[in-house]
């Protein structure tokens, strides 16, 4: 074979190579079983079922937590008032644009803070993940660089463009769910950023987070406000 031959091979190989690494997660269809653990259901006190999978020596829900009960039976307080919101230093749940019909299903409700220091927000035999269970996650698909794109929902129609991530193995189905601020109670970032709290608190006024955003491959770690209105995924215990 002569070296002109070779030479259009190896430049072939270098575009697809790069039209691979290019390609979103959101575009990938074909997705590999490197589930590490068990696939399963399990319900929460108000009968919402989630589906769970195992990642390492974790077991995570795949989805965003959607009650709107502690798991003793008490009804977390829904508030839609914006002034009212920013002043809580109470356990409060709220819904994207005060809609439970269009973001229930899929985005699950907004909490703040006060309601994971409950310790009652998850199912019984789950928890809040604290911020250190977050890292054994990232640790274990990568590294916080480049695991929100292992871990982001990747059929395209939920996060906004541009989504460089890579191929998603975990079923982590990771939602760009936004957040309510709590400085003057607007509704912000749906598409773009996905907020869950840790229930690793900071000082008297501040907590942990862990976020992923459209445009990024990595999963971060942030302290803000209790008030802050996050969504939530629950880890066994």
């Amino acid at each position: 074979m002569n070296n002109s031959i070779i030479d259009q091979i190896f430049r072939t190989g270098v575009v697809l190579l790069f039209i691979i690494l290019a390609i979103s997660c959101e575009k990938v269809k074909n997705l590999n079983n490197d589930y590490t653990g068990q696939v399963d259901t399990i319900s929460d006190i108000e009968g919402n079922t989630y589906k769970t999978i195992g990642i390492g020596s974790q077991i995570w829900m795949a989805e965003n937590l959607r009650v709107t009960r502690l798991n003793d039976g008490t009804i977390i307080p829904e508030e839609i008032n914006d002034s009212i919101w920013v002043k809580l230093i109470s356990p409060a749940v709220c819904w994207y644009y005060n809609d439970s019909i269009s973001y229930q299903q899929i985005y699950g409700p907004l909490y703040n803070f006060y309601v994971v220091n409950t310790g009652l927000l998850c199912p019984i035999g789950w928890h809040v993940p604290a911020r250190s269970e977050w890292e054994t996650l990232a640790n274990f698909v990568g590294g916080e660089k480049i695991a929100g794109g292992k871990l982001k929902q990747s059929d395209g129609s939920h996060w906004n463009e541009p989504n460089p991530c890579y191929l998603n193995n975990y079923q982590f189905m990771a939602l760009p769910a936004g957040c309510r601020r709590q400085y003057d109670g607007e509704f912000r970032d749906i598409g773009d950023i996905g907020y869950w709290w840790t229930s690793t608190p900071d000082d008297y006024f501040t907590a942990e987070c862990q976020a992923m955003l459209h445009d990024d491959t990595s999963l971060s770690r942030s302290i803000v406000n209790k008030k802050v209105g996050f969504s939530i995924r629950c880890i066994k215990d």
